[in-house]
C-alpha cells in the first residue's frame, strides 16, 4: 500500500495549512528533525554525515519534492510518503545545486522562499544565492516550531509511552544501586534497562551520585556511591526518534530532615507550576510563578527555564521560561523541571511530562512516583 501524507506521524495537515497562509512561495526543510517530521522518514546519516544533505521543498499549494543522496533513494521511497524524490550522486553533484535546479523548475528562481536559517550553514546559503541571484530567502523556523507544538494522537502515545518506559528503567536501576559501585556501572545498567523497556537508542544519560549530583549534565564517572549519597538522573531514550526526558532523585540510606524539607518545598513548587499548564496561560506566566515560589521558599532559582515542550528535539516550544508568551492550547505537551543544585555538594531533580487539555493538566509520567525521594 502506498503511504500518503495522512499516514505520517506528525501534524502535516496543520503544517500544510501554515505554509498556505504564509508569505512564502515555498519552504525548504533541511534539519534532521524537520525532514523527519515533514517526510515522515528518518535518515540517520543526516546526523553522522552532515554534508550529506536531505532537503524537502514544499511549494505553496503543490506537492513537496524530496532531495536526497542517491544511496538513500530506495530507503526513502519505501518508508516516506513524498512521491517526487530527486537524487544527487555524492561528490559529483552538489545537493545545493540540485536544490537550485528544483526551485527553478518550479518557477521559483525569483520566489520568496522560507528556509531554516537557524540550521542551514552560511556556505550553503551563499551558494544557493549565487546560483539564483533573484531568490529571496527568509527564516521559516517559527512556522515549523508552531506546527510541531500540536501533537497528534500518535505523537502523544509515543511520547507518553517513552516516558513511562524510561521511568520503569530508572526505577529498576535505582532499586539495585549498591554501595561502592561506580556511576559508570549505574549508567551501563540504566542504558540496558532503557533498551530492554523498548527504546530504539539512548538519547542521553546523566546519572550521578554524591557531590556530582550538584552538576546538571556530568558524564557518569568512576565515583563510587557511598552510604548517604543522593543519586540523581536526567535521562532520555529515543522512541521512533522522539525523546523522553525524565528526572528523578533517590538516596542510598536514610533521608535527613534537610532532604525531607527541601524536597517538600520543591514538590510544592512543582505541583503549582504544573497546575499553570492550562489553556490561555503562557510559559512566561508559569515561570513567573516558579520564580515567586522559589523566593517564598528561600530556594535560589538561577535557571533560564523550568520546562519545555518535547518531541523530535529535546527542547521544543513553548518553553516554560521568561520570554515565551505563546498561550498553551489543548494538544500541546510540556515538561515541568524542578530542581536545586549546589555545585560540588548535592542536587535534587524532578522532571515530568504533562498533557495540556481543555481543563486541568494531566501528568503522563506516572510509572515512577517521586512524590518522596526514593530510599534505596
Amino acid at each position: 500500500m502506498t503511504k500518503t501524507m495522512r499516514d505520517a506521524m506528525g501534524n502535516l495537515a496543520l503544517l500544510e495549512k501554515l505554509i498556505g497562509e504564509s508569505a512564502f512561495d515555498a519552504v525548504v526543510v533541511g534539519s534532521p528533525e524537520n525532514v523527519r517530521y515533514t517526510a515522515d522518514v528518518h535518515i540517520s546519516t543526516q546526523h553522522t554525515i552532515r554534508d550529506r544533505l536531505a532537503l524537502v521543498v514544499w511549494p505553496k499549494g503543490r506537492a513537496p519534492v524530496f532531495i536526497v543522496c542517491l544511496v538513500e533513494e530506495g530507503y526513502v521511497r519505501k518508508h516516506g510518503w513524498i512521491q517526487d524524490v530527486r537524487c544527487y550522486k555524492e561528490f559529483v553533484v552538489s545537493p545545493v545545486d540540485l536544490l537550485a535546479d528544483v526551485l527553478a523548475e518550479l518557477g521559483l528562481a525569483k520566489g520568496r522562499i522560507g528556509m531554516e536559517l537557524e540550521y542551514f550553514a552560511a556556505g550553503y546559503q551563499r551558494k544557493l544565492e549565487a546560483r539564483l541571484p533573484g531568490l529571496v530567502t527568509e527564516a521559516c523556523d517559527g512556522l515549523f516550531a508552531r506546527a510541531r507544538m500540536f501533537k497528534t494522537p500518535r505523537e502523544m502515545e509515543t511520547l507518553f509511552r517513552g516516558y513511562r518506559q524510561t521511568e520503569k528503567a530508572l526505577l529498576a536501576t535505582y532499586l539495585t544501586v549498591a554501595e561502592g559501585e561506580t556511576e559508570r556501572s549505574m549508567m551501563q545498567r540504566l542504558n540496558g534497562a532503557i533498551i530492554a523497556q523498548g527504546a530504539d537508542a539512548i538519547a542521553f544519560n546523566h546519572i550521578n551520585a554524591g557531590p556530582n549530583t550538584g552538576f546538571p549534565h556530568m558524564t557518569p564517572s568512576l565515583y563510587q556511591v557511598k552510604q548517604g549519597d543522593l543519586v540523581k538522573a536526567d535521562v532520555g531514550g529515543f522512541y521512533d526518534e522522539y525523546f523522553s526526558n525524565v528526572g528523578r532523585t533517590a538516596k542510598l540510606g536514610r533521608l535527613t530532615d534537610e532532604d525531607k524539607d527541601m524536597w517538600k518545598r520543591l514538590r510544592e513548587i512543582h505541583h503549582a507550576v504544573i497546575d499553570m499548564l492550562r489553556p490561555g496561560n503562557t510559559g512566561q506566566q508559569a515561570f513567573a510563578l516558579a520564580t515567586k515560589l522559589h523566593e517564598k521558599h528561600r530556594i535560589p532559582f538561577p535557571y533560564a527555564h523550568n520546562g519545555h515542550s518535547i518531541g523530535l528535539n529535546v527542547h521544543e516550544k513553548p518553553i516554560l521560561g521568561p520570554h515565551d508568551t505563546t498561550p498553551y492550547e489543548p494538544g500541546m505537551v510540556s515538561t515541568c523541571e524542578t530542581r536545586y543544585r549546589e555545585v560540588g555538594r548535592f542536587g535534587y531533580h524532578m522532571e515530568d511530562i504533562i498533557e495540556i487539555t481543555d481543563g486541568a493538566p494531566i501528568v503522563r509520567s506516572t510509572a515512577f512516583d517521586n512524590e518522596e525521594i526514593l530510599v534505596i
